[in-house]
């Protein structure tokens, strides 16, 4: 019983992790800053365990695929062009959960950090 409580605050911890860098990327409205907090994002959820990490590659993969057509639709992108932004976000989020895993960064602010862009707010 004490496993799957445990699964659970990671499952729940992790969709907070997700909505909490989305919405920061969101108000922090610096452009070309999104692979900061997609990796930042991955990386907070993984840190949280088996269950944080799946959580977070589960709902990444879940945003890319409506992403994909998003761009296609309203964006006007070419397929080749969504499916290139497509492999790009799920590798970036991937790095992510990467960085969390090899225990060489306290926070995801550092694991992170090689993919900040110059204007993201320093709270972030």
């Amino acid at each position: 019983m004490e496993e799957s409580k445990d699964a659970w605050g990671q499952v729940t911890g992790a969709v907070g992790d997700m909505y909490g860098n989305y919405y920061d990327m969101k108000i922090d409205n610096t452009e070309k800053a999104d692979d900061y907090f997609h990796c930042k994002a991955n990386f907070e959820a993984a840190q949280r365990g088996k269950w944080g990490e799946k959580t977070a590659e589960y709902l990444g993969d879940a945003k890319e695929r409506t992403d994909y057509f998003k761009n296609r639709i309203y964006r006007g992108l070419s397929a080749q062009e969504s499916y290139v932004d497509y492999l790009h976000d799920k590798d970036v989020n991937a790095q992510g959960r990467f960085q969390a895993k090899t225990g060489l960064y306290k926070n995801s602010r550092d694991g992170c950090n090689y993919l900040r862009v110059n204007g993201i707010n320093e709270r972030y």
